[in-house]
């Protein structure tokens, strides 16, 4: 079921339509100019030429709305895709918008370069020649950042450790894992990116411009560029806990959706469970071993069906032990001492039984 606001509801030309219309010689100019109209408004034959996917519909759709809004969160199930469409995503992106620099980031580096290795794959399959020439140079990889340029900007896969990662600036911030992400990190690290714009420049020179006009009566206040918001923060995870910090920003976002007197800002949330797959898409022999503790299994209604839920089925309480947990970095905190020279290992025990008596922690 897709839903929308009256405020999301406009007239949207058919660019197919208008370009069906015409007729005799165009110019250079003319006809990179009609191509690329065309191709923005079919992305999924736009995938397909570029790198030999062919999209399911539900795909072409989520990028639809992720290329249109500001702030778009897709909350989906394990094996519906989310790692895959946002790596045609950040390809179109850069493809469509010039200098775009977009920034991966997860809770683990590991996280971000699953992206990024997955642009490098898409990018070097057969059928994906003419992708290939948006990408004429080999991605940089270091420990600590990966980093490929294309048409001006750069995709960049980050680790979130460290001081310096606070230096980094983006338009286009792609969060994987956003359920393990600290709220703290979030906000006051990753949501600075975004803060000044890419084209700084231009628009400094076209305000010099207006205020020389203005001052000449040749034209007024109100007549003043409007420049876009092309900012987007991306969302990617699977669902949590309705006390977890994902389900608080998946609600804040819902009301900004459906509230009238919201600013510029434009919202997307797409929910995915595994039922709504495409049948050919899914392994259902994974299906069933994941509903061995049954499907209404809090964790397999979260990992696999895309829904929140307030606690878990195992003995102690997620809420509970969620309330008792002291955040990241307050005290008081636990100091593990031992004798000099002697030798330890530190062993962990995690339970990834499905069974509803089976306890989702380790000790």
């Amino acid at each position: 079921m897709w839903q929308a606001p009256d405020k999301y509801k406009i007239d949207v030309p058919n660019v197919n339509q208008e370009l069906m219309k015409l007729e005799g010689y165009l110019s250079n100019k003319e006809a990179k100019v009609s191509l690329a109209k065309f191709l923005r408004a079919n992305l999924g034959f736009t995938t397909e030429l570029l790198t030999g996917i062919k999209l399911a519909p539900y795909q072409e759709i989520t990028l639809r709305g992720l290329m249109n809004r500001n702030f778009s969160m897709c909350v989906w199930g394990r094996g519906c895709g989310k790692t895959f469409i946002a790596s045609v995503f950040a390809v179109l992106q850069c493809i469509f918008e010039p200098n775009t620099k977009v920034l991966i980031a997860g809770p683990t580096f590991r996280t971000a370069r699953f992206i990024f290795n997955n642009i490098e794959k898409m990018v070097s399959t057969k059928g994906a020649e003419l992708l290939r020439q948006a990408f004429s140079v080999k991605p940089m990889k270091r420990n600590d950042q990966y980093e490929w340029l294309i048409n001006g900007g750069s995709i960049t896969a980050i680790p979130l450790s460290g001081e310096k990662i606070r230096g980094f600036r983006a338009n286009v911030l792609l969060l994987d894992e956003y359920l393990l992400l600290p709220e703290d990190i979030i906000k006051n690290v990753l949501m600075p990116f975004l803060v000044a714009p890419q084209n700084i420049k231009e628009r400094i020179e076209v305000r010099e411009i207006e205020d020389r006009l203005i001052e000449q009566g040749v034209m007024k206040e109100k007549d003043r560029v409007v420049f876009e918001n092309d900012s987007k923060m991306i969302a990617l995870s699977s669902a949590s806990y309705t006390f977890e910090n994902l389900y608080r920003q998946y609600k804040d976002w819902v009301e900004k959706i459906n509230n009238d007197e919201m600013g510029n800002a434009k919202y997307f949330i797409s929910q995915l469970g595994y039922e709504a797959l495409p049948t050919e898409m899914i392994d259902h022999i994974i299906i069933e071993e994941a509903q061995d503790g049954g499907q209404s299994n809090a964790s397999f209604q979260r990992e696999y069906c895309a829904q929140f839920t307030d606690g878990s089925d195992s003995y102690f309480s997620a809420r509970k032990m969620h309330e008792c947990t002291i955040p990241d970095g307050e005290e008081p905190t636990t100091k593990i001492k031992g004798e000099a020279g002697s030798k330890y290992v530190l062993a962990i025990d995690p339970s990834f039984s499905n069974s509803p008596s089976s306890d989702y922690f380790a000790i």
